[in-house]
């Protein structure tokens, strides 16, 4: 077999998971171009677009390129479809896609390759992977242990899907397990390709002999990071850095693959809390890689800072509080006490950036004086059956259906919970719902143990608080306001009133998931119904914190009702609200609403750290780090700002910036998680007390 075989095995999808989309595309069209020459035919040495690249008789993998682009470059692949158009022209057979080969009915051509993938040497493969690579092998294997692997037989190589993936881990005819391909980052490749290989060992009956040594217990796992652990680290550390090197308004959804089985790696390597950050970063980059208009550059930023932040915080911890910032692997559900007295306080369905949907329920437990939750979700839309109607009404939670749980008071038997305060869904727990609604002696106890009436109160509230997500939190109102209309930010604002006149302003945004709750809290309020208390979930935005109504506390002659926003529809004649009367309404309210809060003018930490943002979001966008004579400017300006107001730790780091530094990337990052940090300590709370002086 000559040299350029294998070459000619290569079909498009895979030479887009070894390398990605865009950078064939490019190496295309420098072939077009007429930029890629062989000088050498005995050595598959080439001229491509000026660089020397040598394809190996040993595969792409193999294959060399005297430019500085890592990995595969355009070069090795312009050189490879040089070949193949060369190959194709003298009558020698080429890997098709597989749907050009279905149409014309080309049959495979050699032996089915599943059987040659299991014929290989398993003891010979485990040998040439690192023991710090077996074990990351093993670990893979116990994540798929309830999943089987999918196989595509395509002639000249065998496609193999995993779990959740799209794109395949490719096993080429005549290449054997060094000539694999995917699209995990080198330092973990060899590893995902030997868990592969062992996964369909098992599920084809043959045997796969782990050595003793590398048998995982609970024993050996140190309080410490160990190698493993530390390697993984810096592998995310590199991605992040590539990333922001090639520009994230150039990031692909090969990217996001990337960060899956960087996220499959964490877990592996129990460290739950880094892979939940790779899970939520692995969404954006897919949403930043589709342009979807929910998304922008600036948010990735700052999520990258906060994910570096965090590695440097899991290298750094000190031994005692490690497990901590670790994480718990998977919650374990532990029995408290033999039943637990609760009381619904609110229900929120949401949909995540990753495609992740599902509902949350929040209740009080008096007796302890604590907050619980529980969630039902599932990771993607894949599940038709799953949808906010069916989790409201149709799928069990302890034994009931959702809607009825959360209507009253009621006891839980036989409670699981964990020690993040979640209640596990499933097993022998049974909710014995009361006969009657939430009695207002009820109602005024929980008002002395949870939530607020006095507007004045929240700042404090917020100040002492410590965690990263916000819990709901329930507001006692005295009075409302009309629901208004704010064109400006797209959403829905309703003023409720304190006994000293103190307003807060709930917000609801427009979305097709909050079409439900903004009628139906239109209606309420025109109806001038009496509301109680609002349950709040708060959210940090760049400007501050908004608060979002989930549940209403409605008075029912001596009960309180609870009515949730995003499943209850209040009884009624349902009508149509036309474009014209929505108009209608918003005009009249026009006046109004100009006198109404706002998002208020700019905090101070916002003044200073948004020129800065405005910087470093530009140059992550390109992946350009040197300094315009404007951004210069900008930044000398927020430098002196910095000064004036004596931040000299600001001060500093926006002078080490401004002089260039070798790592910008790692200065950028530390500059944004600092400006991120500085928004936050200043979050302005959507709060107009009576007695503040007025503008």
């Amino acid at each position: 077999m000559s040299w350029q075989t294998i070459y000619t095995h290569y079909d498009e999808e895979a030479l887009t998971v070894f390398a990605n989309a865009g950078v064939l595309r490019r190496a295309r069209k420098d072939l077009d171009n007429g930029k890629v020459m062989i000088t050498d035919q005995a050595s598959g040495a080439f001229s491509s677009d000026g660089m020397a690249v040598v394809l190996s008789p040993e595969g792409i993998q193999k294959a060399r390129c005297n430019c500085s682009a890592p990995g595969c470059c355009k070069h090795i692949l312009a050189a490879v479809l040089w070949l193949q158009t060369h190959a194709a022209a003298k009558g020698q057979v080429v890997a098709q896609p597989a749907e050009e080969a279905s149409l014309s009915g080309a049959q495979p051509s050699a032996a089915p390759l599943l059987p040659v993938l299991l014929a290989l040497d398993a003891e010979a493969l485990i040998k040439q992977c690192n023991k710090a690579g077996c074990r990351l092998a093993r670990k893979w294997l116990q994540q798929w242990e309830s999943s089987k692997l999918h196989v595509e037989d395509r002639d000249t190589h065998l496609n193999i899907y995993l779990p959740d993936v799209d794109e395949p881990v490719i096993f080429m005819r005549e290449s054997g397990y060094e000539g694999m391909l995917s699209s995990l980052p080198e330092q973990q490749r060899k590893a995902l390709h030997l868990a592969v290989i062992a996964k369909l060992f098992e599920q084809n009956g043959q045997p796969w002999p782990w050595p003793d040594d590398l048998i995982d217990t609970d024993a050996l796992r140190l309080l410490s990071l160990n190698d493993d652990e530390i390697a993984l680290i810096d592998t995310i550390r590199a991605f992040i850095h590539s990333l922001l090197q090639q520009g994230l308004s150039h990031v692909s959804k090969s990217s996001a693959l990337q960060l899956h089985f960087l996220n499959l790696s964490a877990r592996a390597e129990a460290l739950p809390r880094l892979a939940a950050y790779l899970r939520v970063l692995r969404g954006q980059v897919t949403l930043l890689a589709e342009k979807h208009f929910t998304l922008d550059e600036a948010q990735v930023l700052r999520y990258l800072a906060r994910l570096s932040a965090y590695l440097y915080q899991l290298v750094n911890a000190p031994i005692e509080t490690l497990p901590q910032i670790r994480g718990q692997l998977r919650r374990q559900y532990n029995e408290k006490a033999a039943l637990l007295t609760l009381l619904p306080i609110g229900a929120d369905w949401w949909v995540a950036d990753s495609g992740a949907l599902g509902a949350t329920f929040t209740f009080w437990d008096s007796d302890n004086q604590q907050l619980l939750q529980c969630t039902q979700a599932r990771a993607n839309q894949l599940d038709a059956q799953f949808s906010r109607e069916s989790v409201w009404s149709v799928l069990a939670l302890w034994r009931q259906a959702a809607g009825n749980v959360m209507r009253k008071p009621f006891r839980l038997h036989h409670p699981k919970l964990s020690d993040e305060g979640k209640l596990a869904v499933s097993g022998e727990m049974r909710a014995e719902i009361g006969a009657e609604l939430l009695s207002m002696g009820a109602f005024q106890a929980l008002k002395t143990q949870f939530g607020t009436d006095c507007w004045q109160t929240l700042e404090g509230y917020f100040a002492e608080y410590t965690d990263s997500f916000y819990t709901p939190y329930v507001l006692y109102l005295h009075d409302y306001q009309p629901l208004i209309w704010n064109e400006t930010e797209q959403c829905a604002v309703w003023e409720i009133n304190d006994a000293a006149n103190n307003a807060a302003f709930l917000r609801l945004y427009w979305g097709e998931a909050e079409k439900n709750s903004i009628e139906e809290l239109r209606f309420i309020t025109e109806e001038r119904l009496t509301v109680l208390a609002v349950t709040v979930q708060p959210v940090r935005k760049e400007h501050g914190i908004d608060f979002i109504p989930t549940t209403l506390w409605l008075k029912r002659q001596d009960r309180v009702e609870l009515f949730y926003l995003d499943f209850d529809c209040y009884p009624r004649a349902r009508s149509t609200s036309t474009f014209i009367r929505y108009i209608r309404d918003y005009m009249a309210k026009k006046k109004h609403q100009r006198a109404m809060l706002s998002n208020g003018e700019p905090t101070l930490a916002l003044q200073l750290t948004r020129p800065l943002l405005n910087v470093l979001e530009a140059q992550v966008c390109t992946g350009h780090y040197g300094l315009s004579q404007q951004q210069k400017a900008d930044l000398q300006l927020c430098l002196q700002t910095a000064n004036d107001l004596g931040m000299a730790f600001m001060a500093n780091q926006i002078t080490r910036y401004l002089a260039q530094p070798a790592s910008p990337i790692e200065e950028a990052l530390r500059l944004a998680w600092l400006c991120d940090r500085m928004q936050q300590l200043q979050s302005t709370l959507p709060v107009r007390l009576k007695d503040a002086k007025q503008k």
